[in-house]
């Protein structure tokens, strides 16, 4: 050992505070202020300390120097509003993901403070306090847990009662939340979503049962030019500026926005879009540039002065900008305050229109006149005048500038008619001509259509005789045969709309069964292949007594099917034999699930325009799914008058309400189809509906799933035969069990016993069906019995961008499954096998059931049922049964009436003894 005496002394060690000192216990405190929640180390009797972090270990020892390292940089920062020894984890949250490692968190009061394990979501909700006024609060949702009044602790963090909740990133701003907690007006709903949107990143929205958007194309603000006043001498004052679509100037001045939030009543969303301003000083040179080309000198340029983004432009330029430049900018500018101008004889018109119209099938044709104060213009002379300069030229010199809203609406109800200067007014466009003429005029022109628009309004209190069929209609269903039979009297086109389960099919053959059998003209029924059977069987169980063909397959007979009251047809068979078709009149004509001409220049819809009807309905739960493109095929069939052309109605409606959120478009549009389209959400109806509706949909097989299906029906019936003629039937159920489970599987899932290469007909009725509910806001349980169902049915909800959770036997982290179906708004599906649905799980968010597979003890398909329909479901349930038709699963439907004992022992368990099974039950399931 080295004892050399040079070193003793010099570096021998010498006793060390840190092994003698102990460090004291510590703890890490929340407390809030006006400022937010600031986080300090407190000793036992939580009087804050500085603490050496040095003398610590582990995640304390990170949080403290992390904290100590925060106080050394703010010791340089001078903030005369918030105090300067607080570290609040707004401005620095990175430090909640250090505390969450640490013992010993509390609040002021002392009371320990944890993390909540998994992450939370936040909630803004909207709802109407009156038709005035809107009020909204935020809620904390967190495995099943519903809360409100929580603190925004950072952009990561709330903080509930003794617990921190982590939540995706709502932005820099996060702490500003409690503000949108509010009550605003009703007309200010987007100005507030613009607002929520620009500052906070990532919140959910509940607003009545819209769907939040987020697209990533911007919306351009326009330029605004603003006659602010004209001075004792004259002098114009000129404000540039810019606004947004559907909202006022001043609102862009006061806020700084980054995104625009528009709720479009039409689709039932709210699109959020990134904003993209204009410079306001390149606008302001560009104005500039303007006025001085108008100067009529060098002098008179000089003389122009600006001030920030106003001018106040002397006499001598303002007339000839006017004149000369103005129209020029209102080509890209929005203008504002022209009734300042009269000085210059520049005024704002909305002027009285004259009609003298003549009426026609459809339309009214004749003159019409824009009067001036007593100055009276041809309206299309008008209309081409202001469209080349942006005013009209009165007689005695002045510009009549028309209001943009006015002139958008005159543009959009009139159309040229035949010879010079005749106009021509559709019956749709009625209701909106009558706020622009005087009442001796609408008297003159319009009474007996004006009754008609009138009757909408009474048709619910109107007394009609009910046609004679096997259901009792509810009173809302009454309410819509009302209406089907006030169109039908009127020849007009309309769209039964309800939500899916309410009987849509149910009202139409109640007024089928009004018009027949006293009508000898067959009526049409179009509809997808897989509800064919579903219209045939409801109108047998309905109203048995009307004559039916189903015209589908090689056997289709046309001359048969004429002979028919209700033919029944599919959209691909129609688009085939459009050639006959066309050359037919029908009494009706029916399109189900009408989403299937949603594209107006598909075949299919080109084959439907070519029907002739005397009367049209469309049947559809989603009449528009993606862009007002389809609202117009929908009414290009049902009353072809309503929209003219397909660039009509996009100028005048698609591009300015899908582009530009035009709020007068919107209303004006939703006023013209209103009366035409009728629909009913399932909350509107809940007192008139039973607790559950349960339904059966059918669907046929494909050829080559009919061909396997009866090889392998006809092998089993000889098999089981001759083993229960041997051993007798106790002795046979191992091979009864294996036969009746591979039929079954064909019969629902024949992919699995093809390698996939026969598809089951039931995804498709199941996609149409998935789609429509989704569409409408509603969250479903999907029941498969076999693996195969359930990847199937997994590919088909990918193929339809739908959200889902899925849950087998093999499942284990179920309770996530659960509370993520449950809490998150964007998972609409839960696939699951039925036996472990049935496990006692609550799934009260969903409100439609699809049973793919029927499971033949009812007990254990009802407990499946029951996981929606349970306490704490608010919304009635709906459950679909999917059966194949000609196959075991519809003899053991028929079954189930008579022998309802025999289904809970039918493959119950690979143990079912199936000891009430009996020789003529097996030879009914079995036989052809």
């Amino acid at each position: 050992m080295l004892k050399h005496p040079s070193f003793q002394g010099k570096f021998s060690r010498k006793p060390s505070s840190l092994l003698s000192n102990q460090p004291d216990q510590i703890w890490f405190m929340l407390d809030t202020d006006l400022h937010g929640v600031y986080l300090s180390v407190v000793d036992k009797k939580r009087k804050p300390i500085t603490p050496d972090y040095q003398l610590y270990q582990g995640a304390e020892r990170i949080l403290l120097r992390a904290m100590n390292q925060v106080e050394a940089r703010s010791a340089f920062v001078i903030d005369w509003e918030k105090p300067a020894d607080r570290i609040y984890l707004h401005e620095h949250d990175y430090l909640l993901d250090y505390l969450r490692s640490v013992p010993n968190v509390i609040d002021a009061s002392g009371e320990p403070l944890s993390f909540a394990e998994g992450m939370a979501r936040l909630q803004l909700f909207i709802e109407e306090k009156n038709e005035q006024q809107y009020r909204s609060w935020i809620r904390l949702r967190h495995k099943g847990m519903y809360v409100d009044g929580v603190t925004v602790v950072s952009e990561r963090y709330v903080w509930y009662e003794q617990k921190l909740y982590e939540v995706p990133p709502l932005g820099e701003s996060a702490i500003d939340l409690h503000v949108f907690q509010t009550e605003f007006e009703a007309a200010d709903l987007n100005q507030f979503l613009s607002l929520l949107f620009s500052y906070i990143k990532r919140i959910d929205l509940q607003y009545r049962d819209y769907q939040l958007q987020f697209e990533e194309e911007p919306v351009q603000a326009r330029p605004c030019l603003i006659f602010e006043q004209v001075d004792e001498d004259q002098a114009l004052h000129l404000r540039v500026t810019q606004q947004l679509p559907g909202m006022g100037f001043e609102f862009l001045e006061q806020y700084e926005l980054f995104r625009l939030a528009e709720t479009n009543d039409m689709t039932r969303r709210v699109v959020v879009r990134p904003i993209q301003q204009w410079a306001i000083g390149q606008l302001v040179e560009e104005v500039q540039q303007h006025l001085h080309s108008a100067a009529p000198s060098a002098k008179a340029r000089k003389e122009v002065i600006l001030d920030g983004n106003v001018f106040i432009i002397p006499p001598h330029t303002a007339g000839p900008f006017l004149y000369q430049k103005l129209p020029v900018l209102l080509d890209t500018y929005t203008l504002y305050g022209a009734e300042k101008l009269k000085h210059y004889k520049v005024k704002a018109y909305q002027p009285r229109l004259d009609l003298r119209l003549n009426s026609g099938i459809d339309f009214f044709e004749g003159e019409a006149l824009l009067d001036f104060e007593g100055e009276r213009i041809s309206l299309l002379d008008a209309l081409r005048q202001y469209q080349q300069q942006h005013y009209i030229q009165l007689s005695d010199g002045t510009h009549a500038i028309l209001k943009p809203d006015y002139l958008k609406k005159i543009e959009r109800i009139f159309r040229k008619g035949k010879g010079k200067n005749k106009v021509k007014l559709s019956f749709f466009d009625l209701p909106f001509v009558e706020g622009l003429i005087d009442e001796k005029i609408a008297q003159a022109n319009f009474e007996a259509s004006r009754k008609i628009f009138e009757g909408f309004n009474h048709i619910k209190s109107s007394k009609v005789r009910l046609p004679k069929i096997n259901a009792t209609l509810r009173p809302y269903q009454k309410d819509g045969y009302k209406w089907l039979r006030y169109l039908y009297q009127h020849q007009l086109g309309g769209c039964l709309a309800d939500d899916m389960g309410l009987g849509k099919t149910l009202q139409t053959i109640a007024m089928l069964a009004t018009v027949y059998p006293g009508e000898k003209t067959p009526s049409l029924v179009v509809m997808p292949r897989t509800l064919l059977f579903n219209w045939y069987n409801e109108v047998r169980k309905f109203k048995p007594e009307l004559k039916t063909y189903t015209y589908y397959g090689l056997k289709r007979d046309l001359q048969e099917a004429l002979q028919a009251q209700v033919i029944f047809t599919t959209y691909g068979t129609l688009r085939n034999d459009i050639e006959q078709f066309k050359e037919l009149a029908f009494h009706f004509v029916v399109l189900d699930e009408s989403q299937h001409i949603k594209n107006y220049q598909s075949q299919t819809a080109k084959a439907v325009m070519l029907l002739q009807a005397k009367h049209r309905l469309a049947l559809s739960g989603t009449p528009i799914e993606n862009n007002l493109g389809e609202l117009y095929s929908l009414f290009r069939f049902l009353n072809p008058a309503m929209f003219g052309s397909v660039q009509e109605f996009n100028r005048h409606y698609a591009t300015p309400i899908q582009k530009e959120n035009d709020r007068e478009a919107i209303s004006e549009l939703r006023l013209k189809i209103y009366p035409f389209i009728l629909r009913r959400l399932k909350q509107e109806v809940l007192k008139e509906l039973p607790d559950k509706i349960e339904q059966v949909l059918y669907v046929e097989m494909s050829p080559k799933q009919k061909k396997l299906y009866e090889q392998r029906r006809a092998f089993y019936r000889g098999l089981i035969q001759s083993e229960i003629k041997e051993k007798g039937i106790k002795k046979s159920q191992f091979l009864i069990l294996q036969g009746l489970s591979e039929l079954r599987q064909l019969a629902t899932v024949p992919e699995a016993k093809t390698d996939g290469k026969i598809a089951s007909p039931k995804l498709e009725i199941l996609e149409s069906q998935l789609a429509e509910a989704v569409a409408n806001g509603h969250k479903v349980l999907i029941f498969s019995n076999f693996l195969t169902g359930i990847e199937t049915i997994g590919e088909t909800l990918d193929k339809l961008g739908i959200d889902y959770v899925s849950m087998t036997g093999a499942t284990r982290n179920r309770q996530y499954l659960v509370d993520r179906f449950q809490e998150d708004p964007s998972c609409k599906a839960f696939l699951m096998t039925l036996k472990t649905g049935g496990l006692g799980l609550n799934l009260t968010a969903a409100d439609t059931i699809f049973i793919y597979d029927p499971w033949w003890n009812l007990a254990a398909e009802t407990q499946a049922i029951d996981r929606a329909h349970r306490m704490g479901q608010t919304q009635k349930v709906t459950s679909y049964k999917i059966i194949t038709r000609d196959s075991i699963e519809e003899k053991i439907l028929l079954l189930q009436e008579k022998k309802k004992a025999l289904f809970e022992d039918i493959i119950t368990s690979d143990s079912a003894t199936l000891k009430s099974l009996s020789e003529s039950d097996i030879e009914f399931m079995l036989g052809s």
